[in-house]
């Protein structure tokens, strides 16, 4: 299980009937700034991935992360955002060990990850590493493919 600050805890915005919510935060957070529409945070994969949500004790969600199997043995992590209030308090080192978590019991041996460029930093203290500059979103945001082996694959 991965380790929260006292007061947060992790919750499924669906087996809580929360995703309204849940989208609302990934809107605001990776797409409102770039003035795009909602629906824009969401794709045709939500209701075959596994979704992840930290709430404070007030209830309030503080952050978001979805785990989607691309093969059998490789899961990638998307749409990672923490809320601006509550940086700097380790919860996307905690969503990312969470989601980690479900990719090894769902029997994943890679993770990969699309980082932005402002983001590589933080996902390289969390054991990623840069494979290759990927695209352009929005034509101002650099992505990076990012990837980190989970189980060593025996040679």
């Amino acid at each position: 299980m991965s380790k929260l600050p006292e007061n947060f805890k992790f919750m499924d915005p669906f087996h809580s009937n929360r995703e309204d919510e849940y989208f609302l935060l990934r809107w605001e957070v990776l797409r409102k700034p770039w003035n795009q529409p909602k629906g824009t945070e969401r794709d045709e994969l939500e209701l075959k991935t596994l979704h992840r949500m930290i709430v404070a004790s007030d209830q309030v969600i503080v952050a978001t992360g979805r785990l989607q199997l691309n093969e059998p043995t490789v899961a990638q992590i998307r749409y990672m955002a923490v809320h601006e209030q509550f940086r700097g308090l380790q919860l996307g080192k905690a969503m990312m060990e969470e989601l980690e978590s479900l990719a090894r019991d769902a029997g994943a041996e890679k993770v990969i990850l699309q980082a932005r460029e402002n983001a590589l930093q933080f996902y390289e203290s969390c054991g990623y590493e840069i494979v290759m500059e990927t695209f352009l979103l929005y034509e101002s945001i650099q992505h990076y493919l990012m990837e980190k082996i989970l189980v060593k694959i025996p040679e």
